[in-house]
């Protein structure tokens, strides 16, 4: 494939070609640089198949017949002559044909020599020459592309250098909430929540963390507010929990003891129930002469 395809519009233009043409006739102007020659009755001309024009000019057609087409369409304009061999298309240009790339004064604009490969190479096309590779490796100021390859070079190498500074960076700015504990707070407790902050993907930040030392300054048990968090998967804290269920754990047990007074009080009276048939121990006054209630209930107490 052909890199490089020089094209002069003016004369494209003067001549009534489309860009398919002035494409075409472009890649032919090429052709005595590198194609065979072949002695016919009419002169010489290059063999140049159809194959050859949709390899070296993919951008152009795919089809063979679509080529030549083309190549019917610049003889018709006068710019080649075609002729044929028993298997090879044959092209030659026009004295018209050779005005592509002079100047007014007659002299040629892109020669040929310079541009083109050999005959025995006519792959290389378009192709860079070898002293061009040397001149930009070597960094030579004969090549101008060469300054193009330096700029790209050193802002990708600008990049690099920035890209492996920024984690180095990133992890100098990295918040560490275990720094962040607060005061009452056990540090046992602070690390598990720590971490069950990170392990459900909600790692604490600054903020977060001063806003959490408020809440469980004044809390009577910091580690117990964290630790209901942990169990039920919670992001934030609630201490009014912790003293709701404080509460609500007293209120039971006292009415547990009132249970067991009023327990103790029916024993009593079941007691009495059961031995007043058999009769009781009095004294002459009739009292009673038993323990009073008032001990049992300090022993339930």
């Amino acid at each position: 494939m052909q890199f490089t395809i020089t094209m002069n519009q003016v004369k494209a233009l003067e001549w009534g070609l489309n860009a398919q043409q002035a494409l075409l006739f472009a890649f032919v102007y090429e052709c005595p640089s590198w194609a065979k020659p072949v002695r016919t009755e009419g002169g010489i001309f290059y063999a140049l198949s159809k194959a050859k024009i949709l390899e070296e000019l993919p951008l152009l057609t795919d089809k063979p017949d679509t080529a030549y087409r083309l190549l019917k369409q610049l003889e018709v304009a006068g710019v080649i002559e075609l002729s044929h061999t028993a298997g090879i298309t044959l092209v030659r240009l026009t004295d018209k044909g050779r005005e592509w790339n002079r100047k007014v004064d007659g002299s040629e604009k892109y020669p040929t020599s310079g541009v083109c490969a050999s005959e025995k190479n006519p792959r290389g096309v378009g192709k860079k020459s070898e002293v061009g590779r040397k001149n930009i490796r070597e960094g030579s100021e004969k090549s101008p592309t060469n300054q193009d390859t330096s700029q790209v070079t050193n802002q990708e190498t600008s990049q690099e250098e920035q890209g492996a500074c920024a984690p180095r960076a990133s992890k100098a700015a990295k918040f560490d909430p275990m720094t962040a504990r607060p005061a009452s707070v056990s540090p046992d407790a602070w690390a598990d929540w720590c971490q069950h902050r990170r392990e459900i993907r909600k790692p604490l930040t600054a903020a977060s963390c001063r806003h959490q030392a408020k809440q469980l300054e004044a809390h009577p048990n910091p580690d117990h507010v964290l630790h209901l968090s942990i169990a039920n998967g919670w992001t934030g804290l609630f201490p009014e929990k912790v003293h709701a269920s404080s509460q609500q754990s007293r209120a039971a047990g006292r009415a547990s003891a009132v249970d067991q007074v009023r327990a103790a009080i029916e024993a009593r009276a079941a007691a009495e129930a059961a031995t007043g048939a058999a009769g009781q121990p009095v004294a002459e006054d009739d009292r009673d002469v038993r323990a009073p209630l008032d001990g049992e209930f300090r022993r339930v107490g």
